[in-house]
């Protein structure tokens, strides 16, 4: 009972996916082209993850390098991302959670700001249960929150070829830790992440 891959993520975001967001859209690359393993344990899993250029309209390309980490004892996974661009200019990252319907419903998103937050607890399956996804921005950067037909979006600024840093967390209701949305956004308000992508 401690793990259930029922995750379908499609071409939505699922949790933590990125884009570029452009004339109201999410500009996607294709799946990753490299991959290198950084760090196995004992205390932390990294790796990279290297994504081919890919278009943004039709005046502009852009390409990613993402740093996972994985710690022990934490539901979170933390990003660096670093996003190049072949013009100048600010870019603005749709990060995605995939949305969710059910017979029992539509589930449950919650967007705090302030701190750069977002949660959704999804609508329980009848015999999978339900997930919880987390999203952590860093404030200052935070454009808004928006929906496409697919995904829970927030919007942040970056500048191409600088690091920034964001987290995703996720939780299951049948595991071990996180049985309802009240709990899974008390865990989620009282992290302290850390946005430094030098560290």
């Amino acid at each position: 009972g401690e793990g259930l891959d029922f995750y379908d993520v499609g071409t939505a975001r699922g949790a933590g996916g990125l884009g570029i967001w452009r004339d109201n859209k999410l500009w996607t690359s294709r799946n990753w082209a490299a991959w290198k393993l950084i760090q196995n344990g004992p205390d932390v899993a990294s790796f990279s993850v290297d994504y081919a250029p890919w278009p943004v309209d039709v005046d502009r390309k852009v390409w990613e390098t993402r740093v996972f980490s994985l710690p022990m004892g934490t539901n979170f996974t933390r990003m660096v991302s670093t996003i190049s661009s072949d013009k100048p200019g600010p870019l603005v990252v749709g990060i995605g959670i995939s949305k969710r319907k059910r017979a029992s419903g539509a589930g449950l998103f919650r967007k705090d700001l302030v701190p750069g937050r977002v949660t959704f607890w999804e609508p329980a399956d009848p015999d999978k249960g339900a997930m919880a996804i987390a999203l952590m921005v860093d404030p200052k950067s935070v454009v808004e929150v928006r929906q496409d037909f697919d995904n829970y979006l927030v919007l942040v600024r970056v500048e191409p070829g600088k690091p920034f840093v964001y987290y995703m967390g996720a939780a299951w209701d049948k595991g071990l830790d996180f049985h309802n949305a009240a709990d899974w956004d008390a865990y989620v308000a009282a992290q302290k992440p850390d946005f430094d992508p030098s560290h």
